[in-house]
């Protein structure tokens, strides 16, 4: 009996002092290792890729028009989608790019707040509501304004005409003849201001 406790405790001792030769000190308490500090493969997943990827913001081409020389030019821009009577009249009011400006561009518009208040559709209407700034645009240039206006919007799928108001109340518009009317306007009317087809 004797023997046999003498060779236990000799087995519990020989593991003991081989541990600490192992350089393991002895510890009673549990700690958790920090997550960044294990290996992905020891913690059973791998990073999510798709945590840290951004949402991808879609855009559309939609073709404003900016003036070159007399006559209308179109320009293509990529705005986010969908595009919308607003989003192309906030994209035209803001001018040309530093780009389209050395290529010779320019607008007649005022690149000033509150020169288009509002614009929707409805039955293939446009109906833009323009500003008190809109009337300090003067003589040729009102006529071209009104252009570029009417073209960029008609560009749009079921757009075919444009009506104008002043602070929400109706009002007559130049067309491109110098004539005013209240009636609602389309790209024909503003026909000697088209661009030149190339070619």
């Amino acid at each position: 009996m004797k023997r046999r406790q003498s060779a236990a405790l000799a087995t519990v001792v020989a593991a003991v002092l081989g541990l600490a030769g192992c350089g393991i000190p002895p510890d009673d308490s549990a700690t958790l290792a920090a997550p960044d500090s294990v290996p992905f493969d020891l913690l059973g997943q791998t990073p999510s890729a798709t945590a840290t990827t951004l949402p991808f913001a879609q855009t559309e081409k939609a073709t404003l028009f900016l003036v070159q020389g007399e006559r209308l030019a179109p320009v293509q821009r990529e705005l986010p989608a969908p595009v919308s009577v607003e989003s192309v009249l906030e994209a035209l009011v803001s001018g040309p790019t530093s780009t389209e400006v050395q290529l010779g561009l320019r607008t007649a518009l005022l690149t000033t707040p509150g020169l288009v208040r509002s614009g929707g559709v409805s039955g293939g209407i446009a109906t833009i509501d323009l500003g008190g700034p809109f009337t300090e645009i003067a003589g040729r240039d009102q006529i071209v304004a009104l252009a570029q206006i009417v073209s960029t919007v008609t560009g749009l799928p079921g757009v075919g005409r444009v009506r104008f108001t002043l602070d929400g109340n109706p009002v007559g518009i130049l067309r491109g003849d110098g004539a005013v009317t209240t009636e609602t306007v389309s790209r024909d009317d503003y026909a000697t201001l088209a661009p030149v087809p190339l070619g």
